[in-house]
């Protein structure tokens, strides 16, 4: 029996110790010689203490190291080598405690005698036998270094005290006491009644040799938890993973209730049952498969169901059970469904309660999730199967942990029958080798035991009728509803009477009710009382007590100052008040009799007028100045100290009870008017503070409940349902455009968000008036759109793949760009490059790898962020076929490449990119036919015709292969069997069938649908098992393409024509459409985010991101668990308006102000340079100076000489002398000065002399002055200097006090250079200038009016800029050095510098945000300066094109559009490093 492993784990204390065992060869008896010494063996144990992942990933958890006999030599030997070498540092400050048993710390005698026998008996020499003598040098010297450095460690030296027998000839101590026990002041040491074999073996865990080691482990497990900072540590990570979760606690109040109604004694028997001991006992799986595979249809042992009738105290046994397995020293979560709380009947509540409380008790685990929210990843907390496949199957069920986890699920059957198939699916399909126990309670048979009998799941335990008499007999309470029920069922023979006996109030019931509520209105507070209980029951989830006295406060104007526990007895004992003072009503019978309307006056609760008050109470909170806004942008919104309690409630429930209100009412919809033209913009950055803006979410659906509702009985035309029907969509699409921005500025919402809203958006126009000092210009939407941005491509993008973390857009140039999904959205990524054109992309399920198909080729990348290779091929293989579909297995250890001309899938090792055997789907020849029409032949010959696509769902279960004749083969692969095949109604075995253009199974495999998309317009939904047709629609033109959501709601396709078509995936009820662009784009590809939320389409040169309405769960957080997911409502305006499309062609490229700042030279890719009016935006002008199609890569403006210098990307270079005045809009002239063609491409760098005369290029060919002459535009060559050919190794500036030099900035030096004639004014080493380099991508930046030159440097593996600048004006051929002035900033990202204005440098960070920092004094500065962010749906993709064009304003290119900020950069904010 090895203790450490059996025992250990379930002693008190022990719950979260990891035990590791290390082993090393001392056998002295092999015949074979061996040098290895105490040394080496320190060596092994160090480097596998090193290399263990388990070990690793554990941060700076202390190591205790518990070692018998040479064990403990070796143990401080590897200490010792951990000290010396920096590598294993680490594991030295680690290491807490050193345990020794019997260990010879000063030798042993008895090493004599076996070296002795050694040598007599011919064995081999042993090397660490000589370490073991007495007096031995190797002893000494670990001995007298081990004293100097162990004083930061625990030392517990046990010495043996019974002498050791050797084969019955004599006995003595092998290690004694004085060789045992080092002496040095932090040891502890003791001795133990065993002889140096029992020293560390015990019969029992009662043996008292033992319990000495088990109490000594435990005294500094203690210490370790006394002195750790891991609490803090945990404590943070809980803090982060229930913000992610919206879970703040585990369900305590629950079971102690149930502790309360336990009596002593009883549900001891539930221990004595075989079915429940074998559950615990069932051993741990071995190990070596994923985790997350499809379980095997064989007994499961690791579910147990105890059934019972209502009453009989299943619940009470499942607290029960927690409390034993909790005692057990087990990790133990658990869940109480219930009807009475909606989102108690949730699979999603669930779900995200067992994962709070499993990354509570388990560091893997925990650590795993906080990975997850660390990367920004969206959970929708509505959708439980994007929470099991995300959380579950991708995160912690693939942790590495051996300790058994056990859920308790209790009251399974009242969790929403739309779900409870989904529930019993997932727990049924756990993989045998996950060590989780579940253990479940619900009412016998019904649909919970067809399910689990469909499953395999094990037999239930029927609860006995002794234990139904015991709770029943000592019921009260609680127990009168399960009694008066019971007795009620005993005469219900059907299962619809049953259902209705539990529905409604057992007659017994109302006499007791009335007999409280009769005393409750003799008494003088039955006002307070029906207060009290109209919130209590209203409330969508529980109230806190000091919640409830403020509700009071403003409902009737009472002050209640009862303390929490004097509540129950205040309403009648018809609430409880649970150990966190939260307030809940008694019992769904409480509710349901107290809210039942009756003829005669009484006391009893009008629901919907009880909403109606309480959304108006909230509403005149939200209206306070509890949420007024802020009274200058430096004030913030900050909150009160004076705050009501209430605030909070309010702004996240008062849209719940204005849905559930009476329609009628116009108080309401009144003070919502109020407060959304008031305070509305505080709510929202409240909400943006919590780090959480879902509400948004939620209360638009809601608002948009309340609306349609009020609509069937009051024309909606008034004032204030226009202004709640436009704040409705504004928060669905601030939510959606400026998420990262809120989260980073919550106080945004008041200064910038409503000027980047639409013009006509509710926000704007309440929020945004237009001022000369605040304004955007240029062209933007006048109203919201579905489409919230569109990235730009120079090539065609072919095709498209979403993952969590990842947008992949496949190009033709064989590139693929990669984009950033989470709180960074819209982000570039990285490049790959793929080689070729790029036809099929897809990611593999947790996120980490990307499979790219093209030119006959397939490769798998590694696109982990923190790997090694990351963004690297991990391997590529040659094809001599196109896959027609791409998909990674569940465990992501295999690729299936869909291959239509073999009709066949091969499969590929994803690890080392082997092939392995291709599995056919078509008959073998000699295979019988499956008709027994006449045409069997022709069937079997089609066996063999290759099929026009394969289509693969997402469990690789089940295999769709269409064909020419309009048929689809459906193959069931798991089992490798042909289905049959499908043929939409009207054409079986008739007409030829048209062909299926595509075909997609739905993601949810239990809603077993395909849809199939035909050339005749035609789009039909089929069962694939039954191949029964189900629905079908017309269109008006054919679905080339199909796209489903990961929660199977709903269908997307994409026409010939480019709309985009959304239908409900189970009855292809149409839902929305999004209209095609002005001109006719096929859509290649169609996918949707992993959130479902957004929508990606590409077409010709450009991906468009698309968030309609209609994609937003219907329900939400009230009601999306009741609702069948195939059940959708189409919206009233189902057609979206057409939205404007990005052009490649006419995409802006470079910008320059002109003229004072009154005009801007704008160059696009087209070849062509407009001259647009900064003030406006507006195009002046058009010019042609460029050949067409060559894209704009430098203009320059010489204000002076009035010439402007521009370059295209083929290297032509033109100076042209622009003649007009803007002010009065004379006619344009342009005369060309200089026209260069550059022969070796577009240059390095280039710059147009101070005269307007002349041009400086650094080529490749090196560098040379360009000069125009009177009689040609050609230009001729003044001077050409070859110092820096081939590379670039200098950046040139012009000098800002004297236009006559040149600076080139070389890696640590500075040349000065005449302009004229490139002649250097320094020597060749020129002025030392320590910290300047002219790395590629780290322009330096000077310009007309600065003295200042300036540079950033962007380090991407630190995630840090270093800037650099210097004084030009002090640099002169005589200066002898020249001093930079850096300042470096951490945790700041660098996308592009916008510009420089005498001392402040201008730049764009990652998050979008235009900063600026003073060059003066920049190494002595303490922060840089936040001007306003630029919206994340406002880029497209690639190099921002930005400028600062005024001290006040700047440029930005929106695709081919211009936008100016005018007054933006006088908003500044202190960011202080």
């Amino acid at each position: 029996m090895f203790w450490p492993k059996e025992w250990l784990p379930h002693e008190v204390g022990f719950r979260h110790v990891r035990l590791h065992s290390y082993g090393y060869n001392s056998d002295w008896t092999a015949r074979k010689g061996r040098a290895l010494t105490v040394h080496d063996f320190g060596q092994a144990l160090l480097a596998d203490i090193y290399g263990s992942p388990h070990l690793r990933k554990n941060g700076d958890t202390p190591i205790v190291l518990v070692a018998h006999s040479m064990g403990g030599l070796v143990a401080k030997k590897a200490y010792l080598l951990a000290t010396r070498d920096p590598t294993y540092a680490s594991i030295a400050r680690r290491i807490h405690t050193i345990y020794f048993l019997a260990t010879p710390h000063r030798g042993a005698d008895s090493a004599q005698t076996l070296k002795r026998v050694l040598s007599i008996a011919r064995y081999g020499a042993k090397g660490f036998v000589d370490d073991l003598l007495p007096g031995s040098g190797t002893l000494d010297q670990i001995n007298d270094e081990f004293r100097r450095h162990c004083g930061k460690v625990n030392l517990f030296s046990f010495f043996e005290g019974v002498p050791t027998s050797f084969a019955g000839i004599r006995s003595s101590l092998v290690v004694d006491k004085e060789s045992a026990v080092l002496g040095l002041p932090n040891e502890t040491s003791r001795y133990i009644e065993a002889d140096h074999r029992g020293i560390c073996k015990f019969e029992s865990p009662v043996s008292p040799n033992y319990a000495i080691l088990q109490q000594s482990f435990l005294t500094t497990i203690e210490n370790i938890q006394a002195d750790s900072k891991s609490d803090d540590e945990h404590r943070s990570e809980m803090k982060i993973i229930s913000s992610f979760l919206h879970v703040d606690q585990r369900p305590d109040g629950t079971l102690l209730e149930l502790k309360e109604k336990e009596h002593h004694g009883s549900c001891h028997w539930i221990r004595e049952e075989p079915a429940f001991q074998d559950w615990m006992q069932e051993p741990l799986n071995a190990e070596g498969s994923d985790p997350v595979d499809t379980a095997a249809h064989t007994d499961r042992k690791n579910i147990l169901w105890l059934a019972g009738r209502p009453g009989t105290g299943k619940s009470v046994v499942a607290g029960h059970v927690i409390r034993f397995l909790e005692a057990c020293n087990f990790d133990c979560t658990f869940y109480f469904f219930r009807h009475s709380t909606q989102a108690a009947t949730t699979v999603s509540g669930l779900l995200l309660s067992m994962a709070y409380q499993m990354a509570k008790n388990n560091f893997e685990i925990r650590r795993s999730i906080v990975a997850m929210a660390e990367d920004d990843q969206r959970l929708s907390h509505d959708d439980h199967y994007m929470i099991w496949s995300k959380l579950f199957l991708e995160r912690i069920f693939r942790t590495d942990t051996s300790r058994r986890q056990f859920w308790v699920i209790d009251a399974v059957d009242e969790c929403s029958s739309n779900n409870l198939a989904a529930l019993i699916s997932m727990i049924s399909n756990i993989n045998c080798k996950v060590p989780i126990r579940i253990f479940m309670t619900s009412r016998p048979g019904g649909q919970l035991e067809r399910l689990l009998h469909h499953e395999n799941t094990q037999c239930p335990v029927e609860a006995s009728q002794t234990l139904i008499d015991e709770i029943l007999s000592r019921s009260n309470g609680i127990f009168l509803w399960a009694s008066l029920t019971m007795t009620k069922l005993e005469n219900c023979y059907t299962i619809e009477d049953k259902h209705d006996a539990l529905r409604s109030i057992p007659s017994g019931m109302d006499d007791f009710y009335l007999r409280i509520v009769e005393s409750i209105v003799d008494s003088p507070s039955c006002e307070l009382v029906k207060c009290i209980l109209k919130w209590v029951i209203c409330a969508p989830l529980p109230l806190r007590a000091d919640e409830l006295a403020e509700a009071v406060k403003w409902d009737i104007g009472r002050t209640l100052d009862a303390p929490p526990g004097q509540l129950p007895s205040i309403a009648g004992h018809l609430i409880e008040v649970d150990d966190n003072h939260r307030v809940h009503i008694l019992h769904l019978t409480t509710s349901a009799f107290l809210t039942q309307k009756r003829d005669e006056p009484g006391f009893w609760i009008d629901e919907q007028a009880a909403h109606g008050r309480i959304a108006d109470i909230c509403l005149e909170i939200l209206c306070s100045t509890d949420f007024a806004p802020p009274k200058s942008r430096r004030a913030g919104a900050a909150l009160k100290s004076t705050q009501s309690p209430l605030s909070d409630y309010a702004a996240t429930n008062f849209s719940y009870h204005l849905m559930h209100s009476s329609s009628a009412c116009d108080t309401s919809l009144g003070l919502l008017e109020k407060f959304l033209r008031s305070n509305v913009l505080t709510w929202i950055e409240r909400a943006a503070k919590t780090g959480d803006i879902s509400i948004l979410y939620h209360t638009a659906q809601r608002l948009k409940a309340y609306l349609a509702r009020r609509a069937q009985y009051q024309p909606p035309m008034g004032v204030e349902t226009q202004i709640v029907s436009g704040w409705i969509v504004d928060m669905y699409r601030i939510a959606a455009a400026f998420h990262s921005g809120l989260l980073s500025s919550p106080s945004s919402i008041h200064f910038l968000i409503p000027h980047f809203c639409p013009p006509k958006s509710m926000i704007h126009k309440t929020f945004a008036k237009p001022t000369k000092r605040l304004r955007i210009t240029g062209t933007i939407e006048e109203k919201w759109s579905d489409k919230l941005t569109s990235y730009l491509f120079a090539e065609e993008a072919l095709s498209l793949g979403f993952c969590d973390w990842y947008l992949a857009v496949g190009l033709r140039n064989g590139n693929v760009e990669l984009y950033q999904t989470g709180s960074r959205a819209f982000g570039s990524a990285r490049t790959l490059r793929h080689g070729k054109k790029v036809q099929r992309l897809a990611f593999n399920h947790s996120s980490t790898l990307l499979a790219s198909f093209g030119a006959r080729k397939v490769t798998v990348w590694d696109i982990r962020r923190t790997s090694s290779s990351a963004f690297q091929a991990l391997w590529s293989h040659r094809l001599d076929f196109a896959p027609s579909d791409l998909k990674f297995s569940l465990d992501d250890e295999t690729l299936f490449l869909a291959n239509p001309n073999q009709s066949s899938l091969n499969i590929f090792d994803v690890a080392s990119g082997q092939e392995r055997e291709s599995m056919l789907l078509h008959a073998p020849p000699d295979s019988p036919s499956d008709s027994d029409s006449s045409d069997g032949e022709a069937r079997r010959s089609k066996a063999w015709t290759p099929a026009e696509k394969i289509r693969l769902d997402e469990s690789l279960k089940l295999a769709a292969l269409a064909y020419r004749d309009g048929t689809a083969a459906i193959w069931n692969v798991e089992d490798f069997e042909r289905i049959g095949s499908f043929e939409k109604e009207g054409f079986e075995d008739v007409y030829l069938a048209p062909p299926i253009l595509d075909l997609i199974f739905n993601p949810v495999f239990e809603l077993e649908l395909l849809a199939l998309s035909y050339k005749d317009e035609e789009l039909v939904i089929c069962n694939p098992w039954s191949l029964v047709q189900q629905a079908s629609y017309r269109l008006q033109y054919s679905l080339g393409i199909l796209a489903a959501t990961s929660d199977g709601r709903i269908l997307a396709g994409g026409d010939e024509l480019g709309a985009v078509h959304l239908f409900a995936f189970g009855t292809l009820q149409p839902l929305y459409r999004i209209e095609r662009p002005d001109e006719q784009f096929q859509i290649p590809g169609l996918v949707f985010s992993s959130d479902n939320l957004r929508l990606f389409d590409i077409r010709g040169q450009c991906c468009n991101v698309w968030e309609p309405l209609a994609l937003i769960p219907r329900g939400g957080l009230d009601d999306s668990s009741s609702e069948p997911q195939s059940e959708e409502v189409a919206n009233n305006d189902t057609v979206a308006s057409r939205a404007h499309f990005f052009h490649w062609g006419e995409a802006i490229t470079a910008i320059e102000t002109a003229f004072d700042g009154i005009v801007l030279f704008v160059g696009r890719q087209d070849g062509t340079i407009d001259i647009c009016e900064s003030a406006t935006g507006e195009a002046m002008d058009n010019l042609k100076l460029h050949d067409s199609h060559a894209p704009i890569q430098q203009v320059d403006w010489n204000d002076k000489e009035k010439i402007l210098f521009s370059m295209d990307i083929g290297g032509r270079c033109i100076l042209a002398k622009v003649e007009f005045d803007p002010q009065k809009r004379t006619p344009i002239r342009v005369t060309k000065r200089l026209d260069h063609k550059e022969q070796t491409g577009c240059p390095f760098q280039a710059i147009p002399s101070p005269q307007g005369l002349s041009i400086l290029l650094h080529t490749s060919a090196g560098v040379k002055v360009v000069a125009a002459t009177e009689d040609s535009t050609k230009g001729t060559i003044v001077e050409n200097n070859t110092l820096y050919r081939g590379s670039v190794r200098a950046r040139w500036v012009i000098h800002p006090s004297n236009p006559s030099y040149v600076l080139a900035l070389g890696d640590g030096r500075v040349l000065i250079f005449d302009w004229s004639a490139l002649q250097p004014l320094t020597s060749s080493e020129g002025i030392p200038a320590d910290g300047i380099t002219c790395r590629e991508g780290i322009p330096w930046i000077s310009r007309s009016g600065s003295t200042y030159v300036g540079s950033v440097f962007a380090d991407i593996r630190t995630q840090s800029c270093q800037f650099a600048a210097f004084d030009a004006s002090q640099v002169t051929p005589d200066t002898k050095n020249l001093a930079l002035h850096t300042c470096k900033i951490e945790a700041l990202g660098l996308q592009t510098v916008v510009g420089l204005i005498r001392s402040t440098l201008y730049f764009l960070d990652t998050s979008g945000w235009v900063c600026s920092i003073n060059l003066k004094n920049l190494d002595r500065a303490t922060s840089y300066t936040r001007h306003f962010f630029i919206p994340p749906t406002w880029h497209t993709g690639g190099n921002v094109v930005i400028k600062v064009i005024s001290k006040t304003a700047v440029a930005l290119a929106r695709g081919e559009r211009l936008i100016v900020f005018h007054g933006f950069l006088e908003l500044d904010e202190k960011v202080f490093f």
